[in-house]
């Protein structure tokens, strides 16, 4: 075997390479840690948003019987505020989920609560009440219907969820 002699030439470019090699190494866990982070960061920023909205409904909102109208003025524009609040969440979660800024897997957990909640007689009222005056693209309206024909809540006889 022969031993190959390197000059101090040589030495320096493999020295730079090795070094720009490292560095590389360095950035691209530093860009991964990151992106971590960020969609840690997004995930909790949504998640707070989402119990914001569902702390503000009216404890009777997931009745069978739960009416708007039953509530007094400011309750009930207080809940209209605060479903077209989830309405707007749900669409934002929907186009992330479009565009690939989400995975699957979230997409399909968020896709289920959606679907749970757009059944409910509550939710079915307000978006009757709030698509008089706001527009969402037609994807998500789709979503929305479906979810609403598909009537997956089952009540017992005293209004409460099973």
């Amino acid at each position: 075997m022969e031993i190959i002699e390197l000059n101090s030439e040589d030495w320096t470019l493999v020295i730079t390479a090795i070094t720009a090699a490292i560095t590389a190494l360095a950035l691209l866990v530093t860009v991964l840690s990151f992106r971590k982070q960020l969609q840690l960061q997004f995930f909790a920023d949504h998640t707070k948003r989402y119990q914001e909205i569902i702390l503000n409904f009216p404890e009777q909102i997931n009745d069978y019987d739960f009416s708007m109208d039953a509530l007094t003025p400011e309750a009930r524009d207080k809940t209209l505020r605060y479903m077209r609040a989830y309405f707007d969440l749900c669409s934002e979660e929907y186009f992330l989920w479009k565009n690939k800024r989400i995975d699957n897997k979230t997409w399909k957990e968020w896709k289920s609560g959606m679907h749970f909640a757009f059944s409910k007689p509550a939710f079915k009222e307000a978006w009757n009440k709030l698509r008089l005056d706001t527009i969402y693209y037609e994807d998500f309206t789709s979503l929305v219907k479906s979810s609403r024909k598909r009537g997956q809540i089952y009540f017992l006889t005293d209004g409460r969820n099973k």
